[in-house]
């Protein structure tokens, strides 16, 4: 297994990338080996935070008046929210990938946006920015916050590795 990274293994953050899907390319038929190489994506920013969404399941209430335990309330899982992911970004305002983030905000675009970990290892998904910000600080370098609504299921590093799995085998 020499030359090949652990993509299970713990790691430092340092080195995170945040990374845009490029105009034109299909992300429908994105495969696993796409998420992991660069040539479709282009470089946003380096992150200096980010804070994952948070998948929430709506409870369904699932109560009968004839149930044997009444008093009981009886759920099952119900619909699923993909949630909001925050990030932290190196804020660069002359640069071409943060000025893209301006304009997905001003066309209101629905994209792929991709996560870079140091080990190769990518977390993705498909969403649109809903708040930007930016902050200017004396010592410290300066930040932009961005946050993303997902829309529809999150494409996530571990699944990620289960698909590579399952095709090697």
């Amino acid at each position: 297994m020499s030359g090949v990274t652990d993509l299970t293994k713990a790691i430092k953050g340092a080195g995170t990338g945040f990374w845009r899907l490029k105009d034109g390319e299909d992300e429908t038929s994105l495969t696993y080996a796409d998420y992991l190489a660069d040539d479709k994506w282009e470089k946003l920013a380096g992150l200096k935070e980010i804070t994952p969404n948070e998948i929430t399941v709506a409870d369904e209430d699932d109560s009968r008046l004839d149930d044997d335990d009444a008093e009981w309330t009886k759920t099952t899982p119900g619909q699923k929210t993909p949630g909001e992911t925050s990030l932290v970004l190196e804020w660069k305002p002359g640069e071409l990938g943060q000025q893209k983030l301006i304009a997905d905000v001003n066309n209101g675009v629905t994209t792929v946006y991709r996560s870079k970990y140091p080990n190769g290892a990518v977390d993705a998904f498909r969403g649109y920015i809903n708040q930007l910000g930016k902050t200017v600080t004396i010592n410290e370098k300066m930040t932009r916050t961005v946050k993303f609504m997902q829309v529809g299921k999150p494409i996530i590093a571990e699944d990620l590795i289960v698909q590579q799995a399952n095709a090697g085998a």
